[in-house]
């Protein structure tokens, strides 16, 4: 069975697109005719490199037979330098062989070209990409690196076609999860001592609170009291909250950092009720919508504006005590996306530099900017527990006649993270039960954090393999692989010994690919050899299909970027990566006929620029040296 990446790779090659417009310029000249052929790609090699059947779907306009009218085409497209061979075969079929000179055309176009893959598809429209969106009481473990890598690479491939992307922060300072941690800081008065960030200090104090809460009535009083001054924003409490969720988020943006990870904008839910984005929303849901959003009057949500017949069931917005829930303040949060709202943000720069670009953020002591939001399209990266929230947005903007918006709004429901049992075990789980796999929980301290994933990562390569001034580079590489080589919606059960194998299909491998091409170019340098590239020249079967591989990434960038699937593009390099090493393993690229010499420098040139732009998407160094 085809896998999603077979069929990609079969059908979306570039020579394709090329094949296919000189076929329809030949039926134009010939029959007047304007029509866009399905070119295949042939299984077997005696049929060729590619075949079509537009014969046979023209026999009855033309009025002539299959074979007749293959034959006549024929004729015209042997006169075109692709293809060394156009045969035709019953019942109409026509097989394409393609010429080695344009092959190694293309391989001199691709070692040469510096933006290969970038096309202008999404010229003039613009991206609003939120992923990440840590609460911000804690540290980010491992289900929270995975959003964000999958977020970033997303946002590196829409880049390179061509759209604008502003990738956002949604930092939820008036929830549930942050006056736990608050509470607890409030109450227990610990100094962070024995932390080195302040994120792991806030996460041991909220799991300690989650353990006093659960039979203590006026630590559960007081934690109301809190959730109300956040919801109505009065008081002292939701400034002493942002202190301490700022600390928090400075901390989560070190962490992203060091695993090539940044944003452009830090969207704070406490400035969407400041700002009164939710009665601007809630006014206009109540006068306009299209009957969906409505006061309930009985049953469990009594009293209750609810929006109707979300999935299964209907979907709380306002409760019967007046309290927004959160899926109404991401109503709020979309309209401002889309540029509905008819209000907008005050914005400063982040005050403390983390990150190479500008990161700004939400302020109620910024200035105005039209720079954010007013998004084209909207790209969530949100777990697949908030599928029906993120449903109900996208049914408000429906109801609200928004259809346009709705239809661009894409939630990437992506799989939770859960634990092996070994791992699990590993971290003083109890796996008696024996269970395949261990869900982590943020309240109870379970999970791997991001920051001692690496550091252990670090350690590992560090004893395997000695000390290396690419230490970090190579275990983000084999943390980030792992996180974005599954589909999206798959769940992953963590096993810390494979995410530390770097062997197989792993970042590190990918680097060592490319490692081993610039080796062997720097001793071409050395040597003073020049790559050059004889269009006349015959390949042999394993470089032709190392060079087919490559004419295919601009392909593969733009389905993974529209399909906001970067495992696609991580299963392609992989396979790259095996393609050039089984080619290096069969044959020598220094040390044969000058122009054999030359020629596979080229290749090698070209395996090197797609392994590193490639690598580059995926948010990973490409290391020359390993």
């Amino acid at each position: 069975m085809l896998n999603a990446y077979s069929i990609y790779v079969n059908f979306n090659l570039m020579i394709k697109e090329i094949l296919s417009a000189k076929i329809s310029k030949v039926l134009a000249d010939k029959y007047g005719l304007t029509i866009k052929p399905v070119i295949l790609q042939s299984e077997k090699t005696e049929f060729g490199d590619f075949s079509t059947n537009i014969a046979m779907g023209l026999a009855r306009e033309l009025k002539k037979s299959p074979l007749e009218i293959a034959g006549e085409l024929k004729d015209d497209l042997l006169k075109d330098e692709l293809f060394t061979k156009v045969e035709v075969k019953a019942p109409g079929f026509i097989n394409f062989f393609i010429s080695d000179s344009y092959y190694a055309k293309r391989v001199v176009e691709i070692s040469k070209d510096k933006t290969y893959g970038e096309t202008k598809i999404g010229a003039n429209r613009k991206v609003v990409l939120e992923h990440t969106n840590v609460n911000p009481n804690k540290a980010l473990h491992i289900g929270h690196l995975r959003n964000a890598c999958l977020g970033n690479s997303c946002q590196r491939i829409l880049e390179l076609l061509g759209y604008k992307v502003e990738a956002q922060y949604y930092v939820d300072d008036t929830g549930v999860q942050v006056a736990v941690t608050f509470l607890g800081m409030e109450e227990f008065k610990k100094e962070n001592f024995n932390h080195k960030k302040y994120d792991h200090f806030a996460q041991d104090i909220y799991v300690e609170t989650m353990e006093k809460l659960e039979d203590n009535e006026s630590l559960q009083s007081k934690q109301t009291d809190i959730i109300e001054a956040l919801d109505q924003q009065k008081g002292d409490i939701p400034k002493k909250v942002k202190q301490m969720a700022t600390e928090v988020i400075y901390s989560n943006l070190q962490t992203t950092h060091n695993f090539n990870i940044d944003y452009d904008l830090m969207v704070w839910e406490s400035d969407i009720l400041v700002n009164g984005f939710w009665e601007q929303a809630y006014k206009t849901l109540k006068e306009h919508s299209r009957d969906n959003f409505i006061l309930e009057t009985e049953g469990k949500n009594a009293g209750c504006w609810v929006i109707k017949n979300v999935g299964d069931e209907d979907k709380v917005v306002v409760k019967s005590n007046g309290v927004v829930t959160y899926t109404g303040k991401d109503i709020a949060y979309h309209l401002w996306k889309f540029d509905l709202l008819g209000k907008d943000f005050l914005y400063k720069e982040w005050p403390k530099k983390i990150q190479d670009k500008p990161l700004w953020t939400t302020s109620q002591d910024g200035q105005e900017s039209d720079q954010f939001g007013r998004a084209d399209i909207v790209v969530n990266f949100i777990d697949v527990r908030q599928s029906l929230p993120q449903l109900a947005v996208k049914e408000c903007l429906f109801s609200l006649g928004y259809d346009k918006q709705a239809g661009n709004l894409n939630h990437v429901d992506y799989g939770i993270v859960f634990l092996s049992p070994s791992t699990a075990s590993e971290l003083g789980v109890d796996i008696s039960d024996q269970k395949g796999q261990y869900a982590m929980s943020g309240r109870k301290g379970i999970g791997i954090l991001a920051d001692d994933l690496l550091e252990l990562v670090e350690n590992k390569i560090e004893k395997d393999f000695g000390q290396t001034p690419e230490l970090r580079n190579i275990a983000v590489a084999a943390i980030k692989y792992y996180m974005l080589k599954y589909n999206a919606k798959s769940e992953i059960v963590f096993d810390l010994d494979q995410a530390l194998d770097t062997q197989g299909n792993t970042g590190p491998y990918l680097q060592y690919a490319y490692a081993r091409c610039k080796s062997i170019l720097r001793k071409a340098e050395d040597a003073k050899i020049v790559s050059d590239c004889d269009t006349k020249i015959s390949f042999n079967e394993t470089e032709l299909d190392l060079i087919k591989e490559l004419d295919s990434f601009p392909n593969i960038v733009k389905v993974a970027g529209e399909s906001y699937s970067p495992h696609l593009l991580c299963n392609y390099l992989f396979v790259l990566a095996q393609k050039f090493n089984s080619f290096y393993a069969k044959y020598r690229v220094l040390g044969e006929a000058p122009q054999t010499v030359k020629s596979r420098l080229v290749l090698t040139e070209a395996v090197a620029k797609v392994l590193s732009s490639g690598l580059n998407l995926l948010g990973i160094k490409a290391t020359e040296k390993i």
